[in-house]
């Protein structure tokens, strides 16, 4: 594919503009219908894998006192909701704590909330900040029955020190919900090219290049700590599909397609931005690495699959 000559000289980390990121994210989730996915799982396992134990654990414990639910990253709420759905139906007082830095997406989950008739007995506290922040800004001993953090690991902090805070604000019996790539798909990517999204500018800093290569964090890295500190869990995975046929059989790529590449690359306009050399290098790892299946015309499929995995982890 040709790739156009304008350039700019730095390409731009996705996560340094907000706008760009929840459009590329929208787009991503949209073709691969990972929120889908993730809920279809949620539906047909959540209930045996978390409200089950939660129930047996803390139903006869609680009184009058609210099931405490923290969210990490929460998004706009969508995969939060359907889990916070299925614990009322055994938990009559719940109270949920949201921590949300984008405050577009906090803003569409609370509209979310305002119009859901189902919430009754769910109590919220809305937090507009990082998980760094929020974990300073709390009592030491605050402490959640269950925690979620999906999609999220990446955006908050180094992971052994993240795994064994978010272990110490678990209740005794009570359990982590974390959905993490696994070695896999765009980790593989962002790990073939780790500085891919990062401005080369005399004004970069340690710290923002520390929050782009946490996009590198998956649960090959989780799960020694785990195992380190001898933390129970379970582990069970599903498989994210991306079609970038239109990469490799068109001129041109759609305007859909550039903003899937932008998400898998982490890089506000790709295409755009980077140069030649680097542009060729990766879409010519994303072919390699992509399953080709025949299409219904007989023509040849390009899906680049990234894997997840879910840990439950219990305390």
């Amino acid at each position: 594919m040709a790739k156009p000559s304008i350039q700019r000289k730095h390409p731009q980390p996705l996560y340094c503009n907000p706008d760009h990121y929840s459009i590329a994210l929208n787009a991503y989730n949209q073709q691969t219908q990972h929120p889908e996915i993730l809920a279809k799982w949620t539906e047909e396992e959540f209930d045996s894998n978390v409200v089950k134990v939660l129930s047996e654990k803390f139903g006869d414990k609680l009184d009058d006192q609210p099931l405490r639910v923290l969210g990490v990253g929460s998004g706009e709420g969508n995969q939060e909701t359907l889990q916070l759905m299925k614990l009322k139906t055994k938990f009559s007082r719940i109270y949920a704590t949201v921590i949300e830095p984008s405050t577009e997406r906090i803003s569409k989950y609370q509209e979310m909330v305002q119009k859901c008739s189902d919430i009754a007995g769910i109590e919220y506290k809305w937090h507009n900040q990082t998980f760094q922040e929020f974990v300073r800004s709390i009592e030491p001993e605050q402490k959640y029955h269950f925690i979620t953090i999906v999609r999220a690991m990446y955006y908050v902090g180094k992971v052994e020190e993240t795994v064994k805070k978010l272990y110490e604000l678990l209740e005794p019996g009570g359990m982590i919900f974390m959905v993490i790539q696994a070695d896999s798909g765009m980790s593989l990517l962002a790990k073939t090219f780790p500085r891919l999204a990062v401005e080369d500018t005399p004004t970069s800093t340690t710290e923002s290049y520390e929050v782009k290569t946490n996009y590198l964090i998956t649960s090959t890295d989780v799960k020694p700590v785990l195992s380190k500190y001898q933390i129970d869990y379970t582990q069970s995975s599903y498989e994210i599909s991306s079609d970038l046929t239109t990469c490799f059989t068109q001129d041109e790529m759609t305007p859909a397609t550039n903003l899937l590449l932008d998400f898998i690359t982490m890089t506000v306009k790709f295409q755009e931005s980077v140069p030649d050399k680097i542009f060729n290098q990766v879409m010519d790892f994303i072919k390699r690495n992509s399953r080709v299946k025949k299409g219904d015309q007989g023509d040849d499929k390009y899906y680049f699959d990234t894997e997840c995995d879910i840990l439950v982890i219990s305390k």
